[in-house]
């Protein structure tokens, strides 16, 4: 029987090892950023008791789903935001990876509808593509399809584990802050990245405009976001609202 070429095995292992390695750094940094809140008083002992009574197996809370026109009227128009987000996620990953996965968008709309419709007759939020994901990928370097089918099945496990979630919700927002300024870091400058690929013209005004308010309300700062039906609408959801409509209202009469 032929050997697979020993180069090749030897580049795959390199690999293996490389994935592995940025993905355990991230655990890593987590456990020690709880270590260091345990030492500094800043572990809330209400999350340690909490995370020592539950139950390592149970069920999560269901709801059946009930129709309602007020609900409906404040969702709906979300899903115009994530139309946009979803896209904009796509061309970040396309422009990371240099391969081109515009032709796999429908795909994309297809599984977020599907997968709000199955998240719905259990009385979940709706689901959708999420920026931390990207942030995940920038730093790994892993894309492949396999690994998510893989956590999503490791996920809906852990779903059935309360002392898990308890586990989660017990890390100290310092260290919940660390990650996310990581992660957003990363997607920002993946954004800016598209945006001198595509060869924006900042010179003009109303790019100027519509890139700068939107980036600054996305980000948070200062903004904490607009509620509509009781219904707030912040982050990324608001800032893309806002380039959207920013991008509307100063393209008219404009001729360029």
């Amino acid at each position: 029987m032929p050997s697979a070429p020993v180069g090749k095995n030897a580049g795959g292992r390199e690999e293996r090892k490389r994935v592995f390695g940025a993905a355990w750094r991230l655990a890593f940094g987590v456990i020690v950023g709880c270590a260091v809140a345990a030492i500094f008083g800043i572990l809330d002992p209400q999350s340690v008791a909490r995370v020592e009574g539950a139950p390592w197996i149970g069920l999560p809370p269901f709801q059946t789903p009930a129709f309602s026109w007020s609900a409906l009227a404040a969702i709906a128009p979300v899903f115009v935001v994530l139309v946009a987000e979803n896209k904009g996620h796509i061309t970040a990953i396309s422009d990371y990876m240099g391969r081109d996965l515009n032709p796999y968008l429908g795909r994309a709309y297809l599984g977020d509808a599907l997968a709000t419709l199955v998240s719905s007759l259990g009385g979940g939020t709706p689901q959708t593509t999420y920026a931390e994901n990207m942030g995940v990928m920038a730093m790994t370097g892993v894309f492949s399809t396999y690994n998510f089918i893989a956590a999503a099945l490791i996920a809906l496990l852990l779903g059935l584990c309360p002392k898990f979630g308890a586990l989660i919700q017990a890390i100290p927002n310092p260290v919940l802050g660390g990650i996310t300024l990581l992660l957003y870091g990363i997607i920002a400058l993946m954004g800016i990245r598209i945006w001198t690929d595509a060869k924006v013209d900042f010179t003009r005004h109303k790019n100027l405009a519509v890139a700068g308010a939107s980036l600054i309300v996305a980000t948070g700062l200062g903004v904490k976001g607009l509620t509509v039906a009781g219904m707030n609408i912040a982050g990324i959801a608001l800032g893309t609202v806002l380039a959207l409509v920013l991008n509307w209202l100063l393209s008219i009469g404009d001729r360029e």
